[in-house]
């Protein structure tokens, strides 16, 4: 018996059944015990840890973090995303190493040294760039690796990348507001701080850009913590309150926004309707609890973990290198900051 075997009688595709076995939050979980059961059934011993012995010389993959790590903002974050990873990757029996591109003391590149000492069997990359002579060194010497939650900064289209569609989650908060009626939204957020807040301006702008009339956007840039939030708030009141609606870059700025708000004696979401962006596990015991843009960071792992093994088998099969991009969606989820329009 064979997962082909599983498959076949499942009818479902092979990679069902290998990500079933895997328990991956891709599978509904009902297809996944329907898989399990017909596995056990019939004898199937499923040994995740057997599933690259062949192809792989240390059994570790590395996780590049991104510069930026030591924000609390990207801590917090990525903390969660790492334990996803972690998780993924102990499905398939897999240890890690998690570094940065740099050493911290003497500058030396860290992923060069893992590779050149066979510490890793392919990279996970958690920021949006490589330096130029790192990536050639990984290009050179066949090292599989993918990007992770971020695209390159400078894709190329023999790079893998498994990303955050962000515009897609800006849309997401704007077309919201617009079946809210609000068209005047106020941004707190600084785009430049990153790629991914570009995105998410962007989706947002393209959203207001369709509705008749058109929507505005008043962007008050800031630092992403509830401290700047709060400040924010605080010291452009007057501006804020003439909007229909608050939209923060992250969840930390919008909890900051919200306490600053209801110092201001302004109601959330009777008077302003408040959406931030990850949904942090915070953002559901706030009071109120807080409308966010879920970012998927478990299928993110997941796929992530995936094609990197991919990669690594079919490099020790000979097999051609075909890249791809992947785009996971995000997901908006409605609390009590900004229930619906159908409660205002």
């Amino acid at each position: 018996m064979t997962i082909k075997d599983i498959a076949r009688i499942a009818r479902v595709s092979v990679s069902t059944v290998s990500r079933s076995l895997n328990d991956s939050p891709l599978v509904a979980e009902s297809t996944r015990r329907r898989i399990k059961a017909i596995a056990e059934d019939r004898g199937f011993e499923f040994n995740a840890g057997a599933r690259g012995m062949v192809t792989r010389s240390v059994g570790t993959i590395g996780v590049i973090l991104p510069d930026e790590y030591d924000e609390f903002h990207m801590q917090l974050y990525h903390s969660g995303l790492h334990s996803a990873l972690r998780r993924a990757l102990e499905r398939s029996g897999l240890d890690l190493i998690v570094g940065f591109a740099r050493n911290r003391f003497d500058g030396s590149d860290n992923v060069t040294r893992l590779v050149r000492r066979k510490k890793v069997d392919g990279l996970i990359i958690m920021g949006s760039r490589l330096e130029r002579e790192t990536e050639h060194y990984l290009q050179e010497t066949r090292t599989s690796y993918v990007f992770s939650h971020y695209p390159p900064a400078e894709p190329r289209p023999d790079v893998d990348w498994v990303y955050v569609d962000h515009e897609k989650g800006g849309m997401l908060a704007g077309d919201h507001f617009l079946q809210c009626r609000c068209r005047k939204i106020v941004v707190l957020g600084d785009p430049s701080l990153g790629l991914e807040f570009n995105q998410r301006l962007a989706g947002l702008e393209k959203a207001l850009a369709l509705a008749e009339p058109s929507g505005e956007i008043l962007i008050i840039p800031g630092e992403p913590s509830i401290k700047e939030g709060f400040r924010l708030v605080r010291e452009h009141r007057a501006e804020i309150k003439s909007c229909d609606a608050l939209f923060a870059m992250n969840d930390l700025m919008a909890i900051g926004a919200m306490q600053a708000l209801a110092a201001e004696g302004v109601a959330v979401p009777g008077d302003l309707p408040v959406v931030g962006y990850d949904d942090i596990p915070l953002a559901e015991s706030l009071h109120p609890s807080l409308t966010t843009v879920r970012q998927p960071s478990e299928e993110v792992a997941f796929m992530t973990c995936e094609r990197l093994i991919e990669m690594i088998e079919d490099k020790s099969r000979g097999r051609v290198h075909q890249p791809r991009h992947i785009a996971l969606q995000p997901q908006l989820i409605l609390r009590e900051s900004s229930p619906g329009c159908e409660s205002r």
